[in-house]
């Protein structure tokens, strides 16, 4: 009678996953929100924003694949929701303010969403993120500035794990966001036309001609 229990912890302990076909998102392997620098968290409390994200990569369903292959993971996700929704989280709990009537909107296109499992799963995300600050017939309004911001994550684990491929996207996206609020060009841009309207915004770090009003389909937007 004391054999099974041994065969059945043998087996356990062999078992794998195998090649994923469908991801299902979550936010995996998170420890903390990013705080904000001082310049950003005063930014905040200065302005209210309208925010979105759209996803622009060719192939909205892919999230990504294996190094010894030519095989994409994909998931059926609405990954530009996903990302929207964890990213606009992680604003808020830095102070951000999301509002009907906004002192400046702030866009994000998704660029880059993937994993690519070799020894390791090997995560980036990368974001632009664009403002455009002041409200219709306010000084300054329609002025543009927008920075590209590219987050990474390393983790080991068991082939094939969903868990794993979620960790490395999860903790990208938190250091794309780290990286935007601790930015002295993102707390000015921040701010709002009307506290100093001799103050420029700052050059445009990834120059790049700012869409149209709206985010059209297949986007997310608070």
């Amino acid at each position: 009678m004391r054999v099974f229990p041994l065969v059945f912890l043998v087996v356990a302990a062999c078992a794998s996953y195998g090649p994923i076909v469908d991801l299902p998102l979550a936010w995996r392997g998170v420890e903390s929100s990013p705080a904000p620098s001082p310049p950003v968290a005063q930014a905040f409390a200065a302005s209210t924003l309208a925010f979105g994200l759209r996803d622009v990569r060719p192939d909205p369903y892919a999230v990504g694949g294996y190094e010894d292959s030519n095989a994409v993971i994909r998931t059926s996700d609405n990954i530009a929701s996903y990302c929207s929704t964890q990213l606009g989280q992680l604003l808020v709990h830095a102070g951000a303010r999301f509002a009907g009537s906004p002192s400046a909107v702030l866009e994000a296109e998704l660029l880059e969403f993937r994993v690519i499992e070799g020894n390791t799963f090997n995560g980036v995300v990368r974001i632009r993120v664009i403002i455009q600050s002041g409200q219709s017939g306010q000084a300054g309004a329609g002025k543009a500035w927008n920075k590209t911001y590219t987050g990474t994550s390393k983790r080991w684990g068991r082939t094939h794990n969903p868990e794993n491929f979620n960790e490395a996207l999860s903790n990208s996206l938190v250091e794309v966001a780290q990286q935007l609020l601790q930015d002295p060009e993102f707390a000015a841009a921040l701010q709002p036309a009307s506290a100093d309207p001799a103050a420029p915004l700052p050059p445009a770090s990834d120059p790049y001609p700012l869409p149209g009003a709206g985010l059209g389909p297949g986007s997310s937007g608070a």
